[in-house]
């Protein structure tokens, strides 16, 4: 059954408020949400495709990064600003600032299957202001990659579907979307 959601019924929430819930247990372990611009958002269920999508790329983040200077995280928080999205995957250099969570990345990547608005749409400003040099997103129901790199105050300067999945910035070698797009299975 559908809701409808009115403007009225919407509420801002500061990240140390959103904090200040997370420290207290007002979220069980089953909650899935994520703060995006001051607004506490719901997140779907991850199907199987998604999973395996991001098994694939862990394996080519981990076998292929710096260890020594980076450190890979699988569904990791991000504080950026009245921010907390949860991507995918993300790619931190080690001793990265962490106001609560790390508060920039040096990789982030969604993999959309339900989330293309979101991860297409509004994270990216987000991600950008956070100085993120590169921001993919593996959008399943497309099939197809997109790569945002060049931060800028409103957005990525550079925004193009690839079909090659670069950060040379890292030292991690080009990746193949048909290779990442065939493990959804």
């Amino acid at each position: 059954m559908a809701v409808e959601i009115g403007l009225s019924d919407v509420h801002r929430m500061s990240a140390d408020d959103y904090h200040r819930l997370i420290d207290s247990g007002s979220f069980d372990d089953d909650t899935r949400v994520e703060l995006i611009d001051g607004l506490l958002l719901d997140m779907r269920p991850k199907s199987p495709a998604h999973e395996n999508v991001i098994a694939a790329l862990a394996d080519r983040l981990f076998a292929g990064l710096d260890r020594v200077r980076y450190q890979p995280r699988v569904g990791a928080p991000l504080s950026i600003g009245d921010s907390e999205p949860e991507p995918d995957l993300i790619v931190i250099e080690r001793g990265t600032a962490q106001p609560y969570h790390p508060a920039t990345a040096s990789l982030v990547i969604e993999v959309a299957v339900s989330s293309q608005r979101r991860d297409l749409r509004f994270k990216p400003a987000i991600y950008a202001r956070a100085g993120i040099p590169v921001y993919w997103v593996i959008d399943l129901d497309g099939g197809r990659a997109v790569a945002h790199s060049q931060p800028a105050e409103d957005g990525y300067a550079n925004v193009e579907v690839v079909t090659e999945l670069s950060a040379a910035h890292i030292g991690l070698e080009p990746i193949a979307v048909a290779d990442i797009l065939a493990a959804a299975g």
